[in-house]
């Protein structure tokens, strides 16, 4: 940091004295210019990126009775905005993501913390009294035994005495049937008899007649022939009516026998006969659903005490002792590690990786903290207006924060983009040259003469130049020039702005070509 601050310097009074060189006074006609020279020295030449941002907790927890702990913040975004994700705040109206205790009331029993306290994990932060959640427990628990035993049941199929019920019902409708068609014979053989004398009779009395008739037999017996006929006539038509409807009903009752033994073993292979497979997994679907309450108010029970999700400090108590908790959350906390979360230009946001080392200035706190860049959002975040500006949003995980690094301060952060250690190295306003024409300085002799000399170079910033051939350690190299009129002195510097190729002095960092 003091090498990158020594090299600003330098370059503000090479830039400074060309501005006076150009625009200064003439006084007097006598000139004396004198080379300002700097060693070439070895040590660690970096490339940065600097942006602007603010501090944060990388994780924010939120508790409330009744539920696990919920994760309402944290200093990672993916939606390009360059600010922090948040699903909740210190007012306790946030929601939480589990229901699990959300129908509970959950009177606040004990509070141990207040916002600024420091807490370990484990912890006990408050408790609540857990009467209410132990109801809903012991009733989980009697819908799970009920589920259970239903599922047992069709799995293992019908009892002893179901089947033997079932076995009895068929021999019944069997034996029903067996009478039926025992019935229907012997109505059958009564109505044959009964249309075979009607038959005999409607046969004698037609011969009777027709014998009669022969003989002339007189008037009044040949009247009672045919009365005689006519009677048993009508008596066979009577017969055969009553002997068709016998043989409908019993025929009838023997089909509503048949029916019902085949009805009677159609339950008994039913009763018999295991639960289908959506029967049994319907009956799983209960348990698992029965199960899954109970966890929850099982779970309720055990949260009836908010202990602290990993160490943090507390930054949201929005309960008391004594009052109903809300149905938001009753406490907050941040944990480490601190981030700094920056807005890179677009330029330079190519440069940049996860893992690259950083550091960053928190003035508030009057610190420069080590970091690591951890997120980087690939999505841009572009201001408003004619002259939009496009950045990316940049996480740096803090090393070891001291204590008064606090959320919410601004802080400058600075990511090393390229990094060259034991390199031998000259002030970026040493060199002159490009990629196509080649790099060169002037260099002092002992003797106070100047010459060019060609150099090639590696890793260039806009303060150092790593130098891979063409000089020496110790080494004297021109960085600027002083020149005297009439007690007026004025500082030229090399001419910078002749230098050309990506990366050169001037735009923030990167390496000239070689």
């Amino acid at each position: 940091m003091k090498l990158r601050l020594a090299a600003i310097a330098l370059i503000l009074v090479g830039v400074g004295a060309v501005v006076l060189a150009v625009v200064g006074p003439s006084l007097g006609s006598s000139t004396n210019s004198k080379y300002i020279t700097s060693q070439a020295t070895v040590g660690t030449v970096a490339a940065t990126s600097v942006a602007t941002g603010t501090v944060a907790a990388s994780t924010v927890y939120g508790m409330k009775f009744g539920a696990a702990a919920d994760v309402v913040a944290t200093a990672s975004t993916t939606s390009g905005t360059g600010g922090t994700t948040t699903s909740g705040n210190s007012s306790g109206s946030s929601t939480s993501s589990s229901s699990s205790g959300s129908s509970i009331t959950w009177p606040v029993m004990t509070l141990s913390v207040t916002v600024g306290q420091s807490v370990k994990k484990g912890d006990a932060l408050a408790v609540a009294d857990d009467s209410a959640a132990k109801i809903q427990l012991a009733s989980a628990q009697a819908a799970l035994a009920t589920a259970q035993a239903k599922l047992t049941t069709d799995q293992a199929g019908p009892d002893k005495v179901t089947i033997a019920q079932a076995k009895n019902q068929v021999a019944q409708a069997k034996n029903s049937y067996n009478q039926a068609v025992a019935n229907k014979k012997l109505t059958n053989r009564q109505s044959a008899l009964s249309l075979s004398d009607a038959t005999a009779a409607v046969t004698a009395t037609q011969k009777k007649l027709n014998t009669d008739t022969a003989a002339s037999a007189p008037a009044p017996t040949i009247d009672a022939d045919n009365a005689a006929l006519t009677q048993a006539k009508a008596n066979l038509a009577s017969t055969q009516l009553k002997v068709d409807q016998s043989n409908t009903q019993v025929a009838q009752q023997v089909t509503n026998a048949q029916l019902s033994q085949q009805s009677a073993q159609l339950q008994y292979d039913s009763k018999v006969a295991p639960s289908g497979s959506a029967t049994v997994l319907s009956d799983q679907a209960q348990v698992a659903s029965a199960q899954a309450a109970l966890d929850a108010a099982q779970a309720a029970v055990t949260d009836a005490t908010i202990l602290a999700p990993a160490d943090g400090l507390i930054v949201a108590v929005n309960i008391l002792p004594g009052v109903n908790a809300p149905t938001g959350y009753a406490i907050e906390e941040s944990v480490a590690p601190m981030v700094a979360t920056a807005s890179f230009a677009e330029s330079d946001i190519s440069n940049l990786k996860v893992g690259q080392a950083a550091s960053v200035t928190v003035t508030a706190a009057k610190v420069i903290e080590d970091g690591t860049v951890s997120t980087i959002v690939p999505v841009a975040s572009t201001t408003g207006g004619s002259s939009s500006v496009v950045t990316y949003s940049v996480t740096v995980t803090l090393t070891s924060p001291p204590a008064t690094v606090l959320s919410g301060m601004s802080a400058t952060v600075t990511v090393t983009t390229a990094s060259v250690a034991s390199a031998l190295r000259v002030p970026a306003t040493a060199l002159s040259g490009s990629a196509s024409a080649g790099y060169s300085v002037q260099t002092v002799a002992g003797d106070g003469s100047v010459k060019a000399q060609a150099v090639e170079v590696g890793l260039v910033t806009n303060s150092m130049v790593q130098i891979t051939s063409g000089l020496n350690q110790g080494d004297a190299v021109v960085v600027g020039t002083t020149s005297t009129r009439n007690s007026t002195t004025t500082t030229s510097g090399v001419n910078v702005g002749n230098l050309t190729g990506a990366g050169g002095p001037g735009n923030g960092g990167g390496g000239f070509g070689r």
